[in-house]
């Protein structure tokens, strides 16, 4: 993933400037009034807010895009752009059917009826939303918490918590409520998170889940002792092995020295390892001394699991020391011949280069890697694979390894391919 670049705006100040409210009326009110149909209106967006006009509204390294994906992490878009809140609500018969939520751009022309409210004060209308998502049922709810989130000059953060500790509020309202407290909270939000991640009536799973990775968003750490305690307490695995995929994604050094530990500790169980295996691999926070502690971790460990999600974790490395490490592997005869195989599968589906992988197949004996290799190659769509296939194919090594080749290459829809099988195959 990549980040937006947000840059100062003027917006809010002008927007604020020119949100006086339209008489005694409260927000809530002159939405009623507006009947069936569209209703729009205008706020100013707190800083860091960015969009692309449509479907993109982005905070800091989170974004949304409607209708409904969510995601984290680095990204870059000269496409998202500071610039006013833009909320269209459809109302129907029974009141509020759907929120949208536009950061910049302008309204283009709609059919139907339309009410434009114009600009509002941000703080209503971060009060009218976070109103309407306590009422509203999960499926109507769903990008209500966006359209507060974002809004200019007001603290949200309590009744954010308040309406994520609600049990009777939609699972989807509260999951909504904690990842935002996660953005938008500090250290003294750590407590309430913790309670939230696990405490048994705090609701179905995925507000558990939102709390673990709120706890893991908190600024400097605050969250990371939580998450340490549920990784090694006596919790359920699935609540564990998720606490450990989060201390994995943060830069906290405890946190990261916990799940090399869990990784490392042979009376854990095996599928909590191989999730503190992939979380220390994965992600922006994964450092050269992770990757070293993974490589040697592979010589020490028994469990076919755990050395499967060290392969894997291998060839998604920026490091490219790691990605090496995996020829070694697939080229070392003391080990087993699956591990091998999987190894060179691996540093086929990372950045090992196609010339490296030919090298390979020419420098290794066992026959079963040499086959698995041509299967390597057959996976990418370069002319380097190209021709070392039809190279195997061509010369005069083992009959069912050139077989192998050949097959592979009639898999590929290649007219010069095509032309030069058929003149292997009847050339006398």
């Amino acid at each position: 993933m990549t980040r937006f670049i947000v840059v100062a705006s003027p917006f809010a100040v002008a927007l604020t400037l020119g949100a006086s409210a339209a008489g005694a009326q409260s927000l809530a009110q002159r939405v009623a009034a507006a009947g069936a149909g569209e209703v729009r209106m205008t706020y100013a967006t707190r800083a860091g807010v960015c969009g692309d006009g449509e479907k993109t509204v982005a905070i800091g390294d989170m974004f949304t895009m409607y209708p409904s994906m969510e995601s984290y992490g680095r990204w870059t878009s000269s496409r998202c752009k500071p610039g006013a809140a833009r909320v269209s609500l459809a109302q129907g018969a029974d009141g509020i059917e759907s929120v949208r939520t536009r950061v910049g751009g302008s309204w283009g022309a709609s059919t139907g009826h339309v009410v434009d409210l114009g600009v509002v004060s941000a703080p209503q209308a971060a009060t009218f939303f976070l109103d309407l998502a306590e009422r509203l049922d999960g499926n109507r709810a769903r990008n209500i918490l966006l359209a507060a989130a974002i809004a200019d000059s007001i603290d949200i953060n309590s009744r954010l918590l308040a309406l994520a500790q609600r049990t009777s509020a939609p699972t989807e309202t509260r999951r909504r409520a904690v990842s935002w407290l996660g953005e938008f909270g500090d250290a003294s939000f750590a407590k309430p998170l913790a309670a939230l991640a696990t405490t048994s009536d705090s609701g179905k799973k995925g507000v558990a889940d939102a709390a673990l990775f709120a706890l893991s968003r908190l600024p400097d750490g605050a969250g990371a002792p939580t998450l340490i305690e549920v990784a090694h307490g006596h919790y359920a695995d699935e609540l564990r092995a998720k606490a450990v995929f989060w201390l994995g994604q943060s830069d906290d050094a405890r946190g990261r020295a916990e799940v090399r530990s869990i990784a490392g500790d042979e009376s854990a169980p095996a599928n909590l390892r191989a999730r503190a295996v992939f979380s220390l691999g994965e992600g922006d926070a994964a450092t050269a001394d992770d990757y070293r502690f993974l490589r040697d971790l592979f010589s020490k460990v028994t469990s076919e699991k755990i050395r499967d999600q060290i392969l894997m974790v291998m060839s998604h490395s920026d490091d490219s020391t790691s990605r090496q490490w995996l020829l070694t592997v697939a080229g070392d005869e003391r080990a087993p011949v699956e591990a091998r195989k999987k190894a060179i599968f691996w540093a086929g589906q990372g950045d090992v280069s196609t010339d490296e992988i030919a090298r390979f197949y020419d420098s290794v004996q066992d026959r079963s890697v040499k086959e698995h290799t041509i299967f390597v190659l057959s996976q990418r769509d370069d002319e380097a694979a190209t021709r070392k296939l039809m190279s195997i194919a061509t010369g005069n090594g083992d009959v069912s390894l050139r077989k192998k080749a050949l097959f592979w290459l009639g898999q590929k829809d290649d007219p010069a391919v095509t032309k030069a099988i058929s003149d292997l195959v009847t050339r006398p």
